[in-house]
C-alpha cells in the first residue's frame, strides 16, 4: 500500500518537474478547445449530442434521420461559430456525404460545389480539402446521371 503511494507522489512530482522544465506544449491547444467548446455549450447545449445522434441514424441505416439531425446541427454550429468556421466547413462536407448515401445524389452534387467555392474562398483553390470537395462533386454528380459506371 505504502509503495503505491510513493509511486503515486512520485510520478506526480516528476508531471510537475516535467511541467516546469518543458511548460505546457498542449496548452494553447487545450485553451482553443475550451474555447470552442464553450462556445457550442453556450449556443446549443445539444449539440454534441446532435452529432452523436446523426451518427447513430447513420450507421443504423436511416439516413434521412441522419441528414435532417444534421441539418439541425449545421445550423447550431452555424450560429455559434459562423459560416467560415472549419468545424462548418467539416459539418457541410458530411451533409453533402449524407445526401447522397441517402439517395439524392444531385443534392449532394450542389452541397458540394457550393462548399467547394466555400472552401476556396477561406482556404484557398491548393487546400487539400477544396479538391476532395470538387472531387465529391463531379462523383456525386455522376451518379445523379446515372451512375459512375466505375468511376470514383
Amino acid at each position: 500500500m505504502i509503495t503505491g503511494a510513493v509511486v503515486a507522489v512520485g510520478a506526480a512530482l516528476g508531471a510537475v518537474r516535467a511541467k516546469r522544465v518543458l511548460g505546457n506544449p498542449f496548452g494553447a491547444v487545450e485553451k482553443e478547445l475550451d474555447k470552442r467548446d464553450r462556445t457550442l455549450r453556450e449556443e446549443h447545449p445539444d449539440t454534441v449530442a446532435l452529432r452523436h445522434q446523426a451518427h447513430y441514424l447513420s450507421e443504423t441505416g436511416d439516413l434521412a434521420g441522419a441528414v435532417e439531425v444534421s441539418e439541425r446541427m449545421l445550423a447550431e454550429r452555424v450560429r455559434a461559430l459562423g459560416e467560415d468556421d472549419p468545424h462548418v466547413l467539416v459539418t457541410r462536407y458530411n451533409l453533402a456525404t449524407l445526401r447522397g448515401r441517402a439517395g439524392d445524389g444531385a443534392g449532394a452534387a450542389e452541397a458540394f460545389e457550393r462548399l467547394a467555392l466555400d472552401m476556396e474562398r477561406v482556404h484557398g483553390s491548393d487546400y487539400i480539402y477544396t479538391g476532395q470537395a470538387r472531387r465529391a462533386a463531379v462523383h456525386w454528380r455522376k451518379e445523379a446521371e446515372g451512375g459512375s459506371q466505375g468511376t470514383e
